[in-house]
């Protein structure tokens, strides 16, 4: 394929073109023919996506009123790209309230961008080049190996994480070890390839795990002590509804390397609006936010989206009082709904402590443990008009794991696990002594 664009595109074009995401070829099929329980009975419920529907209808009340949609003239003319200082004043206020920083934000260290996709891109443009690597723990949202590789054409390291795994931080497999990424950078290292940057999403996507902190300075100790980047992607941080689990955000600690500490948020999942796209870049690297300045310019946030965001930020009565706490527990609602639907159809659930999604197996589902055979079952659930993400697409070596999201409202999640249950009760167990085969790392396959 690369070949063929070749002959009209640049090199460089023709590799961006070429890639195939599967996430969005899935959302955008799946929006054509979505289901309603009136109008489209026999549309595809969508379990695949990661959006919060839970509170649409009060974010959409909140939105309507004259506040977060007053346009004034000045909302026409050019403005700072990195972010209106309107809107800058309401994170740092925002950071400072809900992230608890060691030292308090200001919003010189804030840089906005069209959605966190931006701002990964901006980020792997500012810290490394063409062919360096950003190592990231695997399973992994899909999409973050994709904002670094498509435009940028940063090499991502795997670091696979095995199902077996358990320590007592979080009592399940796919446990994330810092020896283990300090011995892959040695590695990597002696193999005269350049490490750029070290990524942790925190809570994580999709296994919901929330790093402590006494994990996390280590992990930031071993960058600073190799001089790489942390970036840590904190999208999910005020979507923790495990009770007892509580969220600390790098800016809250005493990181060793400021410099090389890179913090990333915006407004799509925990006040789930990602059509407004708003992320954010918090850095205190003088020459990173040089770079950001200058990048912004590609990524603005148009001002009119600001200035709604701003007042939402600024409301504390409704952000803080109303809207967080009762979509915290509407979360944990849904959670506990979706869990037991699945415990009841046999499948082994993974804990969660946050996010919108729940990771498990259906190994004893499937004929045989291969990449194969787990696609096949996607493509039944697919078939049968329920969309989840197959284990592969988020470079899981083991199959049989896949994701499924709760957040979409109880109807369409009902609709979704009854539509699961049907296909599963039709595949009779298979394959209990069999050897269970690995992916390959470097292979995520094209939509079945």
């Amino acid at each position: 394929m690369a070949k063929i664009l070749e002959k009209v595109l640049s090199k460089r074009g023709a590799k961006t073109a070429s890639h195939d995401d599967f996430l969005i070829h899935t959302l955008l099929e799946v929006a054509e023919n979505p289901f309603h329980p009136t109008d489209n009975p026999k549309g595809i419920v969508n379990l695949g996506t990661a959006f919060n529907a839970l509170m649409s209808d009060k974010l959409c009340e909140r939105m309507r009123q004259r506040d977060a949609l007053d346009i004034q003239p000045h909302l026409l003319q050019y403005f700072d790209m990195t972010g209106t200082p309107e809107l800058k004043e309401a994170m740092v206020a925002f950071f400072n309230r809900h992230f608890h920083p060691h030292v308090p934000v200001l919003p010189s260290q804030v840089v906005v961008m069209s959605g966190v996709t931006s701002c990964l891109d901006a980020l792997g443009h500012a810290l490394c080049d063409p062919g360096d690597i950003i190592i990231t723990p695997t399973p992994v949202y899909g999409r973050i190996i994709t904002d670094f590789r498509d435009v940028t054409e940063i090499n991502m390291d795997y670091l696979n994480l095995s199902e077996g795994e358990e320590d007592s931080d979080t009592g399940n497999g796919f446990t994330l070890r810092v020896e283990d990424v300090e011995n892959r950078i040695n590695s990597l290292k002696e193999q005269g390839l350049r490490v750029g940057a070290v990524i942790l999403l925190n809570p994580h996507n999709p296994l919901g795990d929330v790093y402590p902190p006494h994990f996390l300075l280590r992990l930031l100790d071993v960058c600073a002590q190799h001089k790489i980047h942390a970036i840590v992607d904190e999208v999910y941080a005020l979507s923790v509804f495990k009770e007892g689990v509580e969220f600390h955000s790098v800016l809250s600690l005493d990181v060793p390397d400021p410099r090389r500490t890179h913090v990333l948020w915006g407004m799509s999942k925990d006040f789930g609006n990602p059509g407004m796209l708003v992320g954010v870049v918090v850095t205190r690297s003088k020459e990173v936010l040089a770079c950001l300045q200058n990048s912004s310019v590609f990524k603005a946030v148009p001002s009119v989206i600001q200035q709604a965001a701003t007042v939402i930020l600024n409301d504390i009565a409704w952000s803080d009082e109303y809207f967080l706490p009762t979509k915290k527990q509407q979360l944990r609602a849904a959670f506990e709904y979706a869990r037991e639907r699945l415990d009841k159809m046999g499948v082994i659930v993974r804990d969660s402590s946050a996010g919108l999604f729940i990771w498990f197996s259906v190994q004893r589902f499937l004929k045989h443990k291969t990449e194969e055979e787990e696609l096949a079952l996607h493509k039944e659930l697919l078939e049968a008009g329920v969309y989840t993400v197959p284990g592969v697409i988020f470079y899981c070596i083991t199959p049989g794991w896949m994701r499924i999201v709760f957040s979409t409202g109880h109807q369409d999640l009902k609709e979704g696990l009854d539509r699961l249950e049907m296909v599963l009760k039709r595949r009779e167990p298979h394959n209990t002594n069999g050897i269970l085969h690995t992916c390959s790392k470097d292979h995520i396959p094209e939509l079945p």
